[in-house]
C-alpha cells in the first residue's frame, strides 16, 4: 500500500521494528512476549504521537483501497511482519489473544540494539568538543546563510 504524500512523515516507519524489539525485550518479561493488544499505546507514547495521529484511519493514510482500521496499528503490524520474516518474532493465539514473542535471534538482536544505543549515547556525551560547537542564537545574532 502506498502512503499518501501528506502522511509520508507521520510515523517513524524506519524505526518501529527496532523500537519494538527493544520494548519487547525490556518489558516482555522472562519470555520476551507480549499481548499484542497492549503494544500500540506505549509505542505511540514513546514516539509522542498525538491523539489525532494515533486515530488516523487507514483510509486517510493510504492511497487506494485499504482494510479498515487505524494507520498506526497497521504500521506496527507491518513492522511485526518484517520481524517475523527476519526470524526475530513469532506470533500465536493463546486463550483467544494474539501474543508476540521474540525468538532467540530476536532476543540477541534486541540486546545488540539496547547495548548499542546505551553505548552510543554514552560515547556521544563523552566526546571532547570545541567550546563553540553548539550554535547559540544569542552568540551570533546575524542570519545564517544556507549553502
Amino acid at each position: 500500500m502506498t502512503i499518501r504524500p501528506e502522511h509520508r512523515k507521520t510515523f517513524p516507519t524506519a524505526r518501529i521494528a527496532e523500537t519494538l524489539l527493544m520494548f519487547m525485550r525490556l518489558r516482555g518479561g522472562a519470555n520476551a512476549a507480549m499481548n499484542s493488544t497492549f503494544v500500540y499505546g506505549p509505542l505511540a507514547d514513546f514516539y509522542e504521537l498525538s491523539e489525532e495521529i494515533r486515530t488516523l484511519s487507514t483510509n486517510d493514510y493510504y492511497m487506494g483501497e485499504s482494510r479498515p482500521g487505524l494507520a498506526w496499528e497497521s504500521e506496527v503490524k507491518g513492522a511485526v511482519k518484517e520481524m517475523k520474516k527476519d526470524g526475530y518474532l513469532v506470533s500465536a493465539v493463546r486463550s483467544g489473544k494474539s501474543v508476540w514473542r521474540l525468538t532467540p535471534s530476536g532476543v540477541e538482536r534486541a540486546d545488540f540494539w539496547l547495548k548499542r544505543m546505551t553505548d552510543k549515547t554514552t560515547a556521544l556525551r563523552t566526546l571532547k568538543v570545541h567550546a563553540e560547537l553548539a550554535w547559540l542564537e544569542t552568540d551570533q545574532p546575524q542570519k545564517l546563510e544556507l549553502s
